[in-house]
């Protein structure tokens, strides 16, 4: 099956699945993957793909349907039939992103979002993103689910959440990579119970894990040790159980991994610990500090192939700064939070049309810039592929029905006065309630 028969497929399942405003969203989405910059949702009225006016935007978010439970398999069944994998495991990157809404006070459920140190404070609401990744030395991403981190969750249980729903949809092998801020329990307990899916995690520097505890002595009373030595990561005299260099690129990188350790909440879950050293051409070290890796998969795995793994996981920091710089991720300024949660959505579908596009899509790159040869199988940016992506699809055609005319509205009637909405204070997690005299 030819791309653009893919293409067609994925329309059409996508526009069978809404149940409310089908036709209205399907332009939206085609607005959407056509616009390359979107100051927000109205103006997208004026891109050719949207046959409504532009009363109509606010109305089909408000209104339109879209469950994620009938979208993914949508998704696991139009994944490109060249979507790379290591070591034999699908590759997907879990992170979250804001949304600040500094000013929105009719907004409910906004928190205060995690800053660095001596930063200001920022307000708005967490995204929580689970992807695919696609192609190694690309930025493309195959986004798979995307849920708000609400303020009585965080963002470890809405990680689980979607990682279970993953683990339900295929049996197989995939392999999660997150950031250190997910090196915790709370995240990692899932793994005991889940058949198809492994996690690579980043550990912080002064994580202390600990080795396998000795054999419990026969006849010795009292309960058995749950933990060993203890492995401090850069302070450990402990040598490595495996060490390699290997090139990536031009980069040489030294890897040393330690098996059989685990975290002190979690004794049970055994896994390696990989540390990542990247040098310069004369051997010595490029950076101060190495980079730290927790793998709790098989050890078979070569370790060239859990660090390029990890490595692979910054393709999802370059899909957020396009969807948020060219699909108006962060444009929406909606107060009802289903809304946020379809308009999320919206974009996640834009993102897929260009992925599902991209190899048929004409190169109109600028005269100025060097062309490449068709013979050459060159994968083009997200950029580069929306800027033909207007083309492609007013060719490719949309399974939408057009609109039909209406008429003029009656509008509000005379000495309505609508209620103000309800304005809302910024939650703020983690407060200790004031003690009783």
């Amino acid at each position: 099956m030819n791309t653009t028969s893919v293409l067609q497929q994925f329309r059409q399942s996508v526009y069978q699945i809404l149940p409310k405003r089908a036709d209205a969203m399907v332009d939206l989405v085609d607005a959407l993957t056509v616009a390359g910059h979107v100051d927000s949702p109205v103006a997208l009225s004026e891109e050719a793909p949207y046959r409504r006016k532009f009363s109509s935007i606010y109305d089909t978010l408000g209104e339109g349907r879209i469950e994620a439970e009938q979208v993914h398999p949508i998704l696991e069944r139009q994944q490109p039939a060249d979507c790379e994998q290591i070591a034999g495991y699908e590759v997907y990157a879990l992170d979250c992103t804001p949304d600040e809404r500094p000013e929105a006070e009719t907004l409910a459920e906004r928190g205060l979002l995690k800053a660095q140190k001596n930063a200001p404070v920022r307000v708005g609401q967490k995204f929580s993103w689970l992807v695919r990744l696609v192609k190694q030395r690309t930025s493309w991403i195959a986004p798979w689910d995307v849920r708000r981190v609400k303020v009585d969750s965080n963002d470890n249980q809405t990680a689980v959440a979607q990682i279970k729903a993953l683990d339900g949809q295929s049996k197989r092998p995939k392999v999660v990579v997150a950031d250190s801020l997910y090196a915790n329990q709370v995240f990692l307990a899932v793994f005991l119970v889940l058949q198809t899916v492994v996690a690579l995690v980043r550990l912080r520097q002064n994580v202390i894990l600990y080795e396998q505890p000795k054999p419990r002595l026969a006849g010795k009373r009292g309960a058995p040790q749950k933990h060993g030595a203890a492995f401090r990561m850069g302070k450990s005299l402990r040598k490595p159980d495996r060490s390699e260099t290997f090139s990536l690129g031009s980069q040489q990188i030294r890897l040393d991994a330690w098996h059989k350790l685990h975290l002190i909440k979690l004794p049970t879950l055994i896994g390696l610990v990989l540390r990542v050293e990247f040098l310069k051409p004369d051997g010595s070290l490029r950076y101060k500090r190495p980079m730290w890796l927790f793998w709790i998969g098989p050890e078979t795995v070569a370790l060239q192939d859990v660090c390029r793994m990890y490595l692979w996981r910054f393709a999802i920091e370059h899909a957020f700064r396009f969807m948020k710089q060219h699909l108006g991720l962060n444009a929406h300024r909606l107060t009802d939070n289903d809304a946020i949660q379809r308009w999320m959505w919206l974009c996640a579908l834009a993102y897929w049309q260009l992925l599902l596009m991209g190899r048929q899509v004409e190169d109109l790159c600028s005269a100025w810039y060097p062309r490449k040869s068709q013979d050459q199988q060159v994968w083009m940016t997200p950029g580069q592929v929306q800027r033909g992506a207007g083309r492609f699809l007013a060719k490719l055609g949309t399974p939408a029905c057009a609109p039909r005319p209406a008429g003029k509205g009656l509008g509000r009637i005379k000495g309505y006065r609508p209620a103000l909405k309800k304005r809302h204070e910024v939650v703020r997690k983690g407060q200790t309630t004031q003690k009783r005299l």
